[in-house]
């Protein structure tokens, strides 16, 4: 990877903390330095900074699971520029976490040790058993981590890993060539276990601020650093029109693209997650939905959005179901036990976990074709709302609008 221009994003008590700024020989490192409560307000300055610079990536030094937890996706999407972060993922030790992620990031290419103690084993499985005898089989899920943060890697992601083969559990993993580069055996790591890799950006760059030829070369750098093999890419809200092309002409198999069944304040989205096969240039590419977002959540709404999703999508048909979870949050010591509930409820509901490599061909005699005449795919997710219609529905409706109401009754509390 080409040495690239790095703005971080600093809070300044986590500035206080680090002290000294080193100097990288990896990187070209631009810094601002800001109080996060005020970061939304500070966009068209850091716009400026990322103009005067040439700024490619933006790492912060929080996430939104620590400190005043401030939501930094809708910053990132504002200024459409790649982004990482050396967090802390558990706000506990968020600040020991913090520091040793810098450390990494001012001098990457370290080899971790992926085992987790036996005191934190403790703490994260407790005295429950959950080596129960698994159900008849009702169809297949695919858990998919998004790995993108250095916190989620170190972390989380030895966590992450440890409950997958607990479970004996086979995922997808979409990477990028960033954390890649400051955790040189994370591929390996990944892969001797058994599990899928995807790519999912060199630095979570956007795709679609490129037109399309470059757009498969950069594509083409992501898999010749990953050394081949990949199938699958998640570019979700980073591609348009003409990734699709650029991936097909890298041989990319399938893309992943969110259809969530998710509930909202007095009403719900509902939405089939059908897979589809699209022809682009007299080549195929499989678009694989993912119905089910973690981000955290509670385990009751992530339980009401896989219920819900499992009903809709089996009147179509369909017996698979997708969850996109990161390793940064879904792995931290707030939400691991969320996680393993999560596992444990869908193997208890009789579905069979696969790689979403698999998932082409369980699928792929049934297929249906479309040719791709405009951003309809795009668009998908905006479908129209729904309220509940059936009892199952309202199971959910009534406590995720009590969930809702506490949130919006602590808005004054995020910067979100």
């Amino acid at each position: 990877m080409d040495k690239l221009n790095i703005l971080i994003v600093i809070d300044n008590e986590d500035a206080s903390i680090l002290g000294d700024r080193p100097l990288s020989k990896h990187w070209n490192v631009f810094w601002y330095s800001v109080d996060y409560n005020n970061l939304y307000e500070k966009i068209p300055l850091i716009k400026e900074l990322i103009y005067k610079n040439d700024i490619e990536l933006i790492i912060y030094s929080r996430n939104d699971q620590v400190g005043n937890r401030i939501k930094i996706g809708p910053i990132t999407r504002s200024l459409r520029v790649g982004y990482s972060s050396f967090s802390g993922i558990d706000e506990r030790y968020r600040v020991a976490e913090m520091k040793q992620c810098f450390e990494d990031f001012i001098d990457p290419c370290r080899r971790l040790n992926f085992e987790i103690d036996s005191k934190l084993l403790t703490k994260i499985l407790g005295n429950r058993n959950y080596s129960s005898v698994k159900n008849n089989e009702e169809g297949t899920f695919t858990l998919v981590f998004d790995v993108e943060q250095l916190g989620g890697v170190r972390y989380g992601l030895p966590r992450i890993l440890y409950i997958l083969d607990m479970f004996d559990i086979k995922a997808t993993f979409f990477v990028t060539n960033f954390v890649k580069k400051i955790y040189c055996n994370i591929l390996e790591e990944i892969r001797n276990r058994g599990h899928e890799i995807g790519i999912h950006g060199l630095y979570h760059e956007y795709l679609s601020n490129h037109n399309q030829q470059v757009q498969e070369m950069l594509i083409h750098k992501m898999i010749t650093d990953f050394g081949g093999g990949i199938s699958g890419a998640n570019f979700i809200g980073r591609m348009n029109k003409d990734t699709l092309h650029a991936l097909v002409n890298n041989g990319i198999q399938y893309f992943v693209h969110p259809l969530i069944n998710s509930y909202h304040l007095f009403s719900y989205r509902k939405i089939p997650a059908i897979p589809q096969v699209f022809q682009i240039s007299g080549k195929e590419i499989w678009m694989l939905p993912i119905a089910v977002e973690t981000y955290g959540l509670p385990f009751l709404s992530i339980k009401n959005m896989v219920d819900s999703a499992l009903k809709i999508s089996r009147k179509h048909g369909i017996n698979h179901l997708t969850l996109l979870l990161h390793d940064f949050r879904d792995g931290n010591l707030c939400h691991i036990q969320t996680t393993i509930k999560l596992i444990y409820y869908l193997i208890q509901k009789g579905l069979r976990p696969i790689m979403l490599k698999d998932v082409i061909s369980e699928f792929s005699e049934r297929k249906k074709f479309y040719v791709l005449l405009d951003d309809e795919i795009f668009t998908q997710s905006s479908e129209k709302i729904s309220p509940p219609l059936s009892k199952e529905d309202f199971i959910g409706f009534i406590p995720e609008n009590l969930i809702n109401l506490y949130k919006f009754s602590r808005w004054k509390y995020d910067i979100f």
